[in-house]
């Protein structure tokens, strides 16, 4: 059986199973900790998030329907609104675009330890399709954290670009990645 997510879910659905929920939390652990780490900004806060998404997920995993969503957006929208909720909850202090430009140790070490993964290297295989000045700026957003704002004086580019690269880039490395299985 390929590896993947949509495929493991619709078994999950049919045969609430550990074994299977195991499976998708293996595939999809790194990308959701990513999501609730640019919100949270600390691994510990963000590791415990991450527990309280997956006890959401196996909870809501039969109300999941693959013709709205792929598995994978729809776990990471879980992610995104439950961390959002967390930092509200727990009424941590917004920090400013500076601050959320500096990553930590800590988080270096687990963007070193995400590069190591294989669906890493099929995400940087599909990187690769991209103009290059495309592929910089989704490195620089996505996993440096940088604001589109951060991003346009940085390359020096207007921010509208920025938006729009964006924009258009993720339903190409969407393609890619589900070509890849990712």
């Amino acid at each position: 059986m390929k590896n993947n997510i949509n495929q493991y879910f619709q078994q999950l659905q049919k045969n609430k199973s550990e074994r299977i929920f195991k499976k998708i939390f293996e595939l999809s652990k790194l990308q959701l900790f990513g999501v609730i780490i640019r919100i949270l900004r600390k691994k510990e806060l963000s590791e415990e998030c991450l527990q309280e998404v997956y006890v959401k997920i196996w909870h809501k995993a039969d109300g999941y329907v693959e013709q709205k969503a792929n598995a994978m957006t729809w776990m990471s929208t879980i992610a995104r609104n439950h961390a959002i909720d967390y930092l509200r909850k727990r009424e941590l202090p917004i920090q400013d675009d500076f601050e959320l430009s500096i990553i930590s140790d800590e988080q270096l070490d687990f963007l070193e330890e995400l590069e190591q993964q294989q669906s890493k290297q099929q995400l940087n295989d599909c990187l690769q399709q991209l103009k290059p000045e495309i592929m910089n700026v989704l490195l620089m957003s996505y996993f440096k954290g940088l604001t589109y704002e951060n991003i346009a004086k940085i390359i020096n580019v207007p921010i509208n670009t920025i938006k729009t690269w964006t924009r258009r880039a993720m339903p190409v490395l969407k393609k890619c990645l589900e070509n890849n299985n990712v």
